[in-house]
């Protein structure tokens, strides 16, 4: 059963997703590789108490993940701020530790001869991958499918990201070459013929990946000297530099390092969750520990002793992916399959136990195991009523279904900041739907809730801005929850009495968390503005076309408060440069047009 997986299972989650989560890609597959780590433990246990021996595989794919594993636990002791979230993160250490388990038992269940088979394998799933992308040119799947929207896009792949569809795509390509030479020496033409076929397919699914997403890459991307500022910054901090500033707090380290420029280019506005390149995330979030692991993993592969001259090939390009590009979780996944194949039988270790030191292993083992399934089935199912809670509200439109889901997501796993954050915009909803709805009920201007609406309302927006200070707690360095809990505040403005202030608190610390963000500034102006505080709003709309002076919605604010202080004069100005940032066709150029004309002249 363990070779079963490991040839003819692990290949395919570097393609898997699970349309069960909100993500349904990193999400998915991490889910699905800590399941299926838990399941080959507990077969790997099974064959211990059967054999009485412990086999053991101590390749290069054991130190290079044991490596990573170790500086992620170290950065998740001493620097991570939410620890539960910086475990499940995609990039955190139960992946880390998943893969070096797998390194460590799956080549014990394989021999050398198995090697083939799963090559074979990894270059189906890369077909497989080729084909999808293929057929999406000629929209077949969203024929099929025609409810899945997100197969309307000519992008998309299983793998989530153009991106890792091109890495898989082209890691496929060396291996079957070797398949293609070792089926002609062989003389086996129907193997000989496959192996051509997926070459074709891997290259015509890689030219229309770029062909497609090439135009994309500036809008979409993570620039490598952006990344590097960002990491350099982040290494201004001694602790940091050591260990890094935690994979639950990247954000942090992004919005805290990225330059001024960045507001010029077409990602001012992107929020990013990995830095430009492994090697780059893995040095922010893990600091000196984590760059230094990732650089001896790909040290012992480079000098692991290969003799297939495809697979050193494959290996290389992996370590340059690894290096120069976005990171990528099927890569990741691809590169433990590669650490299988370079396994030597003299890697592999037996271990002969008494009954009793079988008896004491198999309970340890168990424990482990049946402790980690638990909390994997806790995790696993908060995830899928995560995102059933969110088809609720943004689908069905079922604002109490989505109320009663996101409370049991919230029981199996309580640390998710993002339960929270989505949890009060919910209340807010919900508060403002009941309030909204009176207001139609009853014609005149002033309206009045009955008691049971009142206390419901109450309770609804008191649990919005409860649950806004708690993502907030889980995540005081997130500029996203800050923001959040701001914008909540600034809705109960005119309904809560210390409203104004609270809002003003959260947008100043936000704007601490993300000082070159506009928008940021945007917002806490248009509060000062319900305020009547047009001096404060004079200064953020300032500084927000300070921060990005091609910003037009910026110029439009900062005129509408000219306006209000009776400085005219400027506020044209203001509005002249407007019409120069919005094309003349659309309907905001007529809309400033017209209040240009209706401003008095000088």
């Amino acid at each position: 059963m363990l070779s079963f997986i490991t040839i003819y299972i692990l290949p395919f989650i570097s393609i898997g997703f699970l349309p069960l989560f909100e993500d349904a890609y990193d999400t998915g597959r991490f889910i699905m590789l800590t399941g299926i780590t838990i399941l080959m433990c507990m077969l790997w246990t099974i064959r211990l108490i059967r054999t009485k021996a412990l086999i053991l595989s101590y390749n290069a794919g054991v130190v290079g993940f044991g490596v990573l594993t170790l500086s992620s636990l170290i950065s998740i002791i001493f620097v991570s701020t939410n620890k539960i979230e910086a475990l499940v993160h995609p990039l955190g250490m139960i992946t880390w530790l998943s893969l070096t388990l797998i390194a460590l038992i799956a080549p014990t269940s394989i021999e050398k001869k198995d090697h083939n088979k799963l090559i074979w394998m990894i270059v189906g799933a890369s077909s497989l991958l080729g084909l999808l992308i293929i057929y999406q040119q000629f929209a077949i799947t969203a024929m099929l499918f025609p409810t899945l929207s997100y197969l309307a896009s000519p992008l998309w792949n299983p793998t989530g990201t153009p991106i890792s569809a091109c890495y898989i795509l082209f890691l496929s390509i060396p291996l079957s070459v070797h398949l293609l030479k070792e089926s002609g020496k062989n003389h086996e033409d129907r193997n000989s013929a496959f192996a051509l076929i997926a070459i074709l397919i891997a290259v015509s699914g890689i030219i229309i990946t770029l062909w497609r997403f090439i135009p994309l890459v500036k809008t979409v991307l993570l620039p490598l000297p952006v990344g590097w500022g960002i990491l350099l910054e982040s290494w201004k901090k001694p602790m940091s530099a050591i260990f890094g500033v935690g994979v639950d707090q990247f954000t942090m380290a992004y919005t805290l390092g990225k330059q001024l420029s960045i507001n010029t280019t077409a990602i001012w506005n992107s929020g990013f969750n990995t830095n430009a390149s492994l090697l780059l995330h893995l040095a922010t979030v893990n600091g000196f520990l984590g760059v230094s692991a990732l650089l001896l993993f790909a040290i012992v592969l480079f000098y692991e002793k290969i003799s297939t001259i495809e697979l050193r090939i494959a290996l290389f390009l992996t370590i340059i992916f690894l290096i120069l590009f976005p990171p990528s979780f099927p890569l990741l996944f691809i590169l433990s399959l590669f650490s299988l194949l370079a396994t030597k039988e003299e890697h592999t270790h037996t271990y002969h136990f008494t009954s009793l030191g079988v008896v004491f292993g198999s309970i340890v083992c168990l424990g482990v195991i049946l402790f980690s399934s638990y909390f994997w089935y806790r995790y696993t199912q908060g995830e899928q009523l995560f995102y059933q809670s969110v088809v609720a509200k943004n689908q069905e439109n079922n604002g109490t279904k989505a109320y009663n889901l996101m409370i049991l997501a919230m029981r199996q796993n309580p640390h998710i900041s993002r339960y929270h954050a989505t949890f009060a915009q919910l209340n807010l909803m919900l508060g403002n739907a009941i309030i909204a709805g009176a207001k139609q009920k009853q014609t005149t201007e002033t309206f009045s809730l009955s008691q049971e609406d009142q206390t419901l309302v109450t309770s609804l927006l008191s649990q919005a801005i409860r649950e806004g200070k708690t993502a907030t707690t889980l995540a005081p360095n997130n500029v996203y929850m800050w923001s959040n809990l701001a914008s909540i505040y600034q809705n109960l403005i005119g309904i809560a009495t210390d409203a104004p202030s609270w809002s003003i608190a959260a947008y100043q610390q936000a704007i601490t968390l993300d000082p070159v963000n506009p928008v940021l500034r945007l917002d806490l102006g248009g509060v000062y503005i319900g305020q009547k505080d047009y001096n404060n709003a004079l200064q953020q709309f300032t500084a927000a076309i300070t921060l990005k002076p091609n910003y037009a919605n910026g110029y439009y604010n900062l005129a509408n408060v000219l306006k209000l202080t009776g400085n005219t004069k400027e506020a044209k100005t203001a509005l002249q440069n407007v019409l120069d940032l919005v094309p003349t066709t659309s309907t905001e150029y007529q809309k400033v047009m017209e209040e240009i004309k209706a401003l008095p002249n000088d």
